[in-house]
């Protein structure tokens, strides 16, 4: 086909344009393509790892475990820190990591249970969205119910236990009306375990503490604290193993706890004392809701929100590569029992379905904690 001069001018001028273009598309696409694979390098950098509790408790424990493997794993080998920010039943360090974390990959933070039920029951207090984080991973990390001996629970047979709790009064520490302790006062309302005495302003080290001394009789402890240093005092018969919150089978059943398959779980109690029947109605939905948090999107890590993919996909393949290491997986023991760790994107989809709560559920838990605590929150 021929052209007019004039025509044709136009035509080239337009051919070199669009491949101007589409040179700048090409080098524009090749830099963010080699950005995802080297620009992220921590090089004689200190990240922090925050954890929203003091000293002791079982995210401290989760995440001064990690720490060394990430220095290992993540580009550049930074320096890792774990600063402890207690306060609020983890607000204070949520909401500073909400409002003042910078997306470059220097901070991340652990996300235990109270992370989660702060943000559910929300609250003046309450400045932090977690649908906004971008989370590195999540493991399930089970729940054991201790008992005192004094209350009269053996740890033979779960009937005779939820009975002799019956007919005495529970006490049990906790940190706020809205923190881990909740999941319990769910489970003994529904076992018809009424007189429960709870006592706020506990961190996990100090109820345990507590529990250890007499002061409080019933106490919980994460998997993880359990392996470490509760086994100790359960052999010396201080403490006895009342029940587990179960762990979910791909059915969604709740089940025995893979790493507990000996204690009973709340279902197996429930059982016991009600004739073989299964828990149903409104008090057992806001259970299942708070025993997902605690026992099935319990422990990870969180970036800040906006934090680049780049920056996520470095951190979500070193803690992949962590879970490989032979040498962390013998430090790390029984940690992790039998359960399968999340990442990423299937880490996100554990929490999202842990704080996404009907607003009947959110009104009877904030009535719950009303009633029987006095406390509005």
């Amino acid at each position: 086909m021929f052209l007019p001069k004039r025509e044709a001018n136009t035509a080239v001028r337009c051919l070199k344009s669009i491949g101007v273009v589409a040179m700048i598309a090409f080098a524009a696409s090749a830099f963010l393509n080699s950005s995802s694979a080297f620009a992220v390098d921590f090089s004689g950098k200190k990240i922090t790892a925050l954890v929203p509790f003091k000293e002791g408790g079982g995210m401290d424990n989760f995440t001064r475990l990690f720490a060394p493997y990430f220095s290992k794993y993540l580009p550049g080998q930074p320096t890792i820190l774990v600063r402890n920010m207690p306060g609020g039943g983890s607000i204070r360090a949520n909401n500073w990591f909400q409002s003042n974390a910078k997306p470059d990959g220097s901070i991340y933070l652990g996300v235990a249970i109270s992370n989660q039920t702060n943000f559910v029951m929300g609250g003046d207090k309450v400045k932090y969205d977690m649908r906004q984080w971008e989370y590195i991973l999540n493991s399930p990390q089970g729940w054991v119910v201790l008992a005192r001996p004094e209350t009269g629970v053996k740890g033979k047979n779960i009937h005779d236990d939820i009975t002799a709790l019956r007919n005495i009064q529970v006490i049990e520490g906790t940190k706020t009306p809205a923190s881990s302790g909740l999941t319990d006062f769910l489970a003994f309302e529904l076992l018809g375990i009424k007189n429960v005495k709870p006592v706020f302003g506990l961190s996990t080290g100090g109820r345990r503490k507590a529990t250890l001394r007499g002061e409080l009789n019933v106490n919980h402890e994460t998997g993880l604290v359990y392996q470490k240093r509760i086994t100790k005092y359960v052999k010396a018969g201080k403490l006895v193993p009342l029940m587990t919150l179960g762990f979910t089978d791909k059915s969604g059943n709740i089940v025995r706890d893979p790493s507990y398959p000996d204690i009973p779980t709340i279902v197996d109690a429930y059982k016991a004392v009600n004739g073989g029947k299964m828990p149903s109605g409104i008090l057992w939905e806001a259970y299942k809701n708070l025993y997902t948090m605690a026992a099935m999107a319990t422990n990870g890590f969180a970036l800040p929100p906006k934090t680049p993919k780049a920056i996520l996909d470095v951190y979500v393949g070193a803690a992949k590569k962590i879970m490989t290491d032979k040498d962390f997986l013998k430090t790390a023991g029984k940690t992790f029992g039998n359960y399968p760790v999340y990442f990423g994107e299937d880490a996100r989809k554990n929490y999202m379905a842990a704080i996404d709560i009907s607003p009947e559920v959110k009104t009877f838990l904030k009535d719950f904690i009303s009633k029987k605590y006095g406390t509005n929150i």
